[in-house]
């Protein structure tokens, strides 16, 4: 995704001429920056600068330039000096503080642009300030800050399809699924044709699914199958049928899911997660036998023991779904579920009372049926029917 402009170059541009009387190295200098010619552009400010050493405009242009070869510490020596000429400088301040954050100095940009008024800026260099300080405090583990920065700069634009997917996107992180929802769904609407925000709007209304109930978690998972179903469209890798099984798995949707899961299992065939999938949806069918089948192949695949436990919770399901109990026991065992074992050992024998008790209700009704038999056996002797009583 391409920005317009970087504030850095706004700023950058916006300052040059500010110098009233022209020196060795000035106009050369801008005209190189321009042209993107940075090189030239550093050896023409390094001459300004040494000609006029206290003059922070020279200081500032060659920091600029100096950070566009990567040249960060050369680069926050002489903004840390343009800063020290012209104390509050906005456009030095965003300026240095984006050289703090190329090179990882978090703590340092957070400080630092925490000083900008930002409030008293055009509206672009405001959402920019909001942005830079974003990544900033999240960086520096600061993520409540972060997304609170994100949402000023969302507010701020909210025709911005970029800033709405920053905020989105880090409202995911945060854990906040409805939030991440509410503005990636902005997000994809401003721009429905970018799949990484569609992606990301589907991972999002899968977390919101998950955190949900009732027709709001299938309304989320419905959502997330559509989202993801445009990502698939554009690039069918298994990452992203994956990530559509697992939305149609949680909208119900199983019949698509089984369809989807087959072609991430080919483009896959050595992973066990599109079996276990499979075996997933064939149990929500009721497609036991199937389902049975499918997860074994899946645990003959699994490597690690996390995955196998959580093959075998599954299968102990299935095999309790079909009052299988020794099968089903065996399974939980495997997984180390005692919780589930004590439950089908409790479900085995309530199943046992009620085969026990309907057979004796059986023999009670065969007994009656008997009886009935015989008394119309009786009726029909010579004789008539037996006296009452």
């Amino acid at each position: 995704m391409k920005r317009k402009q970087t504030i850095s170059c706004l700023l950058a541009i916006a300052l040059l001429g500010t110098v009233a009387v022209v020196e060795a190295g000035w106009d050369e200098g801008v005209a190189a920056f321009k042209a993107g010619n940075y090189t030239a552009a550093a050896n023409e400010f390094q001459t300004f600068v040494d000609e006029r050493p206290d003059v922070f405009q020279g200081h500032y242009m060659l920091g600029q330039t100096l950070a566009k070869l990567n040249r960060n510490q050369e680069a926050t020596s002489h903004l840390q000096k343009a800063l020290e000429l012209e104390p509050g400088n906005v456009g030095v301040q965003l300026a240095l503080g984006k050289v703090y954050l190329n090179g990882g100095r978090y703590s340092d940009a957070a400080v630092l642009l925490g000083k900008i008024d930002s409030s008293s800026l055009p509206a672009a260099q405001e959402t920019a300030v909001h942005q830079m300080m974003a990544l900033a405090l999240e960086k520096s583990g600061d993520s409540d800050r972060a997304l609170d920065r994100l949402a000023q700069a969302a507010r701020g634009k909210p025709n911005d399809a970029d800033i709405q997917f920053q905020y989105g996107a880090a409202a995911l992180r945060a854990g906040d699924g409805a939030t991440a929802a509410t503005a990636l769904a902005k997000a994809v609407q401003l721009d429905p044709n970018d799949v990484d925000k569609q992606k990301i709007y589907a991972q999002a209304l899968l977390r919101q699914g998950r955190t949900s109930r009732g027709q709001a978690k299938t309304s989320a998972y419905q959502k997330a199958s559509t989202a993801a179903q445009k990502v698939v469209s554009a690039d069918a890798n298994y990452d992203n049928l994956m990530l559509l099984a697992g939305a149609q798995l949680g909208a119900k949707q199983y019949d698509g899911a089984l369809s989807t899961l087959k072609q991430a299992a080919s483009k896959n065939p050595n992973d066990w997660l599109p079996l276990y999938y499979r075996g997933q949806a064939l149990t929500q069918k009721g497609q036991f036998s199937t389902a049975e089948s499918t997860l074994k192949q899946a645990l003959g695949k699994a490597s690690s023991s996390t995955d196998k436990v959580t093959i075998w919770k599954q299968l102990g399901f299935v095999y309790e779904k079909q009052k299988s109990y020794d099968q089903a026991v065996t399974a939980y065992k495997n997984a180390g579920d005692r919780a589930s074992i004590a439950r089908v050992e409790e479900n085995r024998t309530t199943d046992q009372y009620n085969r026990q008790v309907e057979q004796e209700n059986e023999k009670i009704r065969a007994l009656a049926e008997e009886e009935e038999r015989l008394k119309e056996e009786l009726k029909q002797l010579p004789g008539g029917p037996p006296p009452k009583g």
